[in-house]
């Protein structure tokens, strides 16, 4: 039975249902011949069992086989030869059966119609109870288990049913549908937990550049109606004010321009990819010398072709990164550009003191900064990386073995042609 069941499940649901009915009916036709013909037998036999002789209904002698008259189907008795086989009609036999012959006579002739339909039935009840129990009670048990736990949210755990029909495959998507949710809500978890520690900075932030305006206006509106500041301190606590305020002003704009960015659409362009670089050798160079630092690109590995590039965003990106770089580095910067399979890499590093361990992870985050008291937002990095992943690309953030911090980002782009 065990090795039915299992041949059973490893069938689609109709070839497995038509199976059990093509061998349920094989089974219920075989048992209903059997019974019909035992029951033909017994009414065949009861008839058998009355003869004439003289008028009267006698049973047969065991070793008579041979009798003189002959009755005909019209009931009329008929002389015959010595010898001849007496024909009874089954009209004539019928009616001179007893009474408790009749009765069995009649029942086996019911049973003929009855048992084969009751068989049938049965069949018919055994075939679905057992198609149920092998197919289908098993899976839909646990989907239903399933759906139910994941109505109540609780997505941790794994639901397994190894048959390969039909039940198999809704299991599984069951189970995959499961595990996206899974995916989603730790997601939506991270960034509702993003969310807060965003807010939490946010409110940090504001809160110097709030704190030094009310200190200096409560300064004021004390000590001025009192002519106790004179013009030069006056002007003095008013240009600290117009600090905090533009202070204040820069970090708006910095929020605003973060929440912009998933709106802003990437608008490919035919870019001639080393004269992209090259272009902007001189800027970097610039701001690299007014830092008195060096810098270096390195694009010798750039293929001359032209590829299909946003040109704005990826200036925008490496942009973030070198004045990122610009903070860090003691004596040089360095850019290296390569493309591979459709894909741009460039790699930014500079010899300053790379990242820690916390900024390997969190450099990304926005509004993330090692050092509260300088003046910095935390924002670069963070807007670099979500403009990555609007290019279909990464950013990935390391340390390099001599010292210094290394952050490689790529992008998807795709090759038009060779560039004259």
């Amino acid at each position: 039975m065990g090795r039915i069941k299992s041949w059973l499940r490893t069938m689609p649901l109709r070839r497995a249902f038509a199976s059990l009915v093509l061998v349920m009916a094989l089974l219920v036709v075989c048992v209903s011949s059997i019974t019909i013909y035992a029951c033909m037998t017994v009414q065949e036999r009861i008839l058998s069992s009355v003869t004439y002789i003289e008028g009267k209904n006698i049973e047969p002698e065991p070793e008579e086989d041979t009798y003189t008259i002959v009755i005909t189907d019209e009931g009329k008795v008929t002389p015959g030869e010595n010898g001849m086989l007496v024909m009874l009609s089954k009209e004539y036999r019928l009616q001179n059966l007893t009474w408790q012959k009749r009765i069995l006579y009649y029942g086996a002739k019911v049973a003929t119609i009855v048992l084969p339909a009751l068989m049938f039935a049965s069949g018919t009840i055994i075939c679905a109870r057992f198609f149920y129990s092998v197919k289908i009670n098993q899976p839909l048990t646990l989907l239903l288990q399933s759906a139910d736990r994941i109505a109540q949210n609780d997505l941790n755990f794994i639901l397994e049913y190894p048959a390969r029909d039909e039940m198999g495959e809704l299991c599984r998507a069951m189970n995959t549908m499961r595990g996206d949710l899974l995916i989603s809500q730790r997601e939506t978890l991270a960034l509702m937990e993003e969310r807060r520690n965003l807010n939490a900075s946010i409110a940090h932030d504001l809160r110097t550049p709030i704190t030094v305006m009310k200190g200096y206006t409560e300064y004021l509106s004390h000590n001025i109606p009192l002519g106790r500041i004179p013009e030069s301190a006056l002007l003095e606590t008013i240009s600290k004010i117009e600090q905090a305020t533009g202070r204040l002003e820069k970090y708006v704009n910095q929020m605003r321009d973060v929440q912009a960015l998933d709106a802003i659409p990437v608008r490919p362009e035919i870019c001639p990819l080393r004269t992209f670089f090259m272009e902007q050798e001189d800027v970097y160079d610039t701001l690299a010398e007014q830092n008195n630092l060096g810098f270096l690109m390195e694009i010798k590995d750039l293929p001359n072709i032209c590829v299909t590039l946003d040109m704005t965003l990826t200036h925008r990106l490496i942009d973030n990164v070198i004045s990122n770089a610009l903070r860090f580095a003691q004596h040089e910067i360095r850019l290296e550009a390569s493309w591979i399979c459709n894909e741009l890499a460039i790699c930014i590093s500079d010899d300053g003191p790379g990242f820690s361990d916390e900024a390997l992870h969190s450099a990304a985050t926005p509004f993330y900064k090692e050092n509260s008291e300088n003046d910095h937002f935390g924002l670069g990095l963070s807007i670099c990386d979500t403009l990555c992943r609007k290019m279909g690309g990464s950013m990935i953030l390391s340390n390099q073995p001599a010292g210094g911090a290394s952050v490689e980002i790529t992008i998807k782009a795709e090759s038009i042609q060779e560039c004259e």
